[in-house]
């Protein structure tokens, strides 16, 4: 009768690790890593390089102020319209439309509300 025999195991792959706080590993034939990372360099952005967020959304500030910018982007992810939003929260959609224009002020109690139906945290409002 035949034994199994013990095979030696070759590495044939090379584990790349792509993020800090989610990091994600991906194991990468090891004749196509030097490929892979050569790619991801090319694509590298240095810091000296970005923006802080409140310059790439300049316009926006500009146009809505801080919290009623924020309001809109939170509805929008969400796929909600101002009326909506407004029938959700019992008020007249006047409302939301004047928050989002940076016209009337989110109050404390108001952003509890908006963040139950927006599904963000209350203090993006303030």
């Amino acid at each position: 009768m035949s034994e199994p025999m013990k095979v030696r195991r070759i590495k044939r792959e090379v584990s790349i690790q792509i993020g800090n706080r989610k990091p994600r590993l991906f194991l990468v034939p090891k004749d196509r890593a030097k490929s892979v990372v050569n790619l991801l360099l090319e694509f590298e952005v240095n810091s000296e390089g970005s923006l802080p967020w409140r310059e790439s959304v300049q316009d926006l500030l500009d146009a809505y102020s801080e919290p009623g910018a924020t309001l809109r982007g939170a509805r929008a992810k969400e796929g909600l319209t101002q009326t909506e939003v407004a029938t959700r929260l019992g008020v007249p959609p006047s409302n939301i439309s004047e928050m989002e224009s940076g016209k009337r002020p989110i109050g404390k109690n108001m952003a509890h509300r908006l963040s139950k139906i927006l599904n963000v945290n209350y203090r993006v409002f303030l």
